[in-house]
């Protein structure tokens, strides 16, 4: 290599740097500065965890517990507690570092998964694209949210994009993710059906026996525990939250709000149930039209609209959606790509909140239960990526990797 041409390198690879320190740099100004949402809840939702486990392992009944200071409790399945339980080990400092940077390297490695092989299709460098991208996902409410109360929407996020990746290869273990997120938060409980209509037969099963294996398993270690969740609390949603917040972005939470407080059951039910029918048609559709990612994107953001509460940070679907869009190919995809960001980048629910309630302007209104509606654009439009041969997701019948065109080389 000629002088010239490493000091041309060299310039480049600190050119390079000075961008992506600038715009982590920006975004961290931002998020500390001007954005209406805080991103520092002191990880609440981590001390209620730590609590809960910790008054378990003395003993007492999981959920009993409740906060003090609070009224809340431990509302995940038995077999989260199993998981968490590291967390409650060690010091509630040595906790948040912890989940904190298991959060951060999952950031990293789904930002590496969902872009680089966008930026690899386009000729970009997928390390300076990829570093690029980081703070930019870093900056969507959902995941700062997760980070600022220390949730584990990231970890459900990442297991359940392992298992899209698994069924692309033909793993035999691919379902496995769903099934642990599913055992740990419930709702990811969707994806199950959706690897049965889309007919990856396989991955249902390894997805319903990992969530089964997983809740028996906790079954074993506290049989009333797990007796008292599946039988009872499952079905308790207000000991989650109240859904006419402007923090709750599902169906039920803008019909409550609309309805200055509660959501009328029926109407609730109807629409949530169209919605789901809708949802799942059209991630089978974008299955079979070979981008698996997008269907697995718009069963995801649908779980968040039927959930009868979904917090701002469960929404972290968006993350892949505003990949899907970007990567869609056409100006209009683009453009949406770049309202999404804006929107959940900008925290626009908190620059209205309570506006619904408060009979506040048809804008405001418009603007506190921007992302429901938003995700429910998602779930109806989510457009299908033109994938190169090979990129697309295995067909329905498919369980083993597909073979190597011939003369082709690994990549």
């Amino acid at each position: 290599m000629s002088r010239v041409s490493r000091v041309s390198r060299a310039a480049r690879t600190a050119a390079g740097l000075l961008a992506v320190a600038g715009l982590a740099a920006a975004v961290a100004l931002y998020v500390d500065r001007f954005c209406p949402r805080p991103v520092w809840h002191h990880t609440f939702d981590l001390r209620v965890y730590r609590g809960a486990v910790r008054w378990w392992l003395d003993g007492r009944p999981l959920y009993d517990f409740v906060r003090p200071g609070s009224i809340k409790g431990f509302t995940y399945p038995p077999f989260a507690a199993l998981v968490l339980l590291p967390l409650a080990l060690g010091t509630e400092t040595t906790a948040t570092v912890l989940l904190s940077t298991v959060s951060a390297v999952l950031v990293v490695l789904v930002t590496w998964w969902l872009v680089a092989p966008v930026a690899a299709r386009r000729g970009w460098s997928r390390g300076w694209t990829v570093a690029l991208a980081v703070p930019l996902v870093f900056a969507l409410e959902p995941v700062r949210e997760t980070f600022g109360w220390g949730q584990v929407d990231l970890v459900i996020l990442a297991l359940v994009l392992a298992d899209v990746g698994a069924l692309r290869r033909g793993r035999p273990w691919a379902g496995a993710g769903i099934g642990l997120a599913t055992a740990i938060k419930v709702t990811p409980g969707l994806f199950v059906l959706y690897l049965v209509l889309t007919r990856r037969w396989r991955a249902a099963l390894v997805a319903a026996g990992t969530f089964l294996g997983a809740s028996l398993l906790a079954l074993a270690v506290d049989p009333s525990a797990s007796l008292r969740y599946w039988t009872h609390l499952l079905w308790q949603t207000d000991r989650v939250g109240a859904p006419a917040g402007t923090n709750d972005q599902s169906l039920r939470g803008l019909l409550a709000r609309l309805a200055h407080g509660e959501a009328p059951t029926a109407l609730w039910l109807l629409l949530a149930a169209a919605v789901l029918v809708a949802g799942l048609w059209r991630a089978v559709r974008l299955q079979r039209r070979g981008d698996d990612l997008a269907g697995v994107t718009v069963t995801g953001l649908t779980a968040c609209l039927v959930s009868p509460i979904s917090w701002s940070h469960h929404l972290v679907w968006v993350v892949p959606a505003v990949v899907v869009l970007a990567d869609a190919g056409t100006w209009l995809a683009a453009a949406g790509a770049l309202v999404v960001a804006a929107v959940f980048g900008g925290s626009v629910i908190w620059l209205a909140a309570g506006a619904t309630v408060h009979d506040g302007s048809a804008l405001a209104q418009l603007a506190e239960n921007s992302y429901v509606l938003l995700v429910l654009a998602l779930v109806l439009t989510l457009p299908a990526r033109p994938l190169p041969d090979g990129a697309a997701a295995p067909s329905a019948g498919r369980t083993t990797a597909p073979p190597r065109p011939a003369g082709s080389s690994p990549r």
